[in-house]
């Protein structure tokens, strides 16, 4: 499912994932799950939590809150959080703690790790909405 790069060693502990095959998959879940909801009558967005650059202080600025959601999303009143994870990727504590707040204060909390599993995880979420 995901290339993998031969680094020029006749050993299998030497091949790598292909970053940039991982983050377009990334990136077609992410687009295939902002779709679905918006289908489904739900407001979404990708949510950047990525630090950034500050060219002015020339240094990197943290994001605000770490450990948010890839997605999130509106569905009839009730927040529901969407992290993306491909392939072996897991979730980190903070994104852990993230859900799981998500879903103390009422929301509605889904790990995709794919476009059939999404799908399943959001028709469980949204049931009694």
């Amino acid at each position: 499912m995901f290339p993998l790069q031969f680094c020029g060693k006749k050993d299998f502990r030497f091949l790598l994932w292909d970053n940039e095959s991982m983050s377009k998959a990334s990136s077609d879940l992410t687009n295939a799950v902002i779709a679905h909801i918006y289908k489904a009558g739900g407001y979404a967005w990708r949510a950047s939590s990525v630090g950034v650059f500050d060219t002015k202080q020339a240094r990197h600025r943290a994001a605000a809150k770490k450990g948010v959601a890839d997605v999130l999303s509106i569905y009839h009143g009730i927040l529901i959080a969407v992290e993306i994870k491909i392939g072996t990727d897991r979730l980190s504590d903070e994104q852990e703690g993230f859900m799981r707040n998500i879903e103390h204060h009422g929301g509605r909390a889904i790990v995709a790790k794919t476009e059939d599993q999404f799908k399943e995880a959001w028709a469980a979420a949204i049931a009694g909405i």
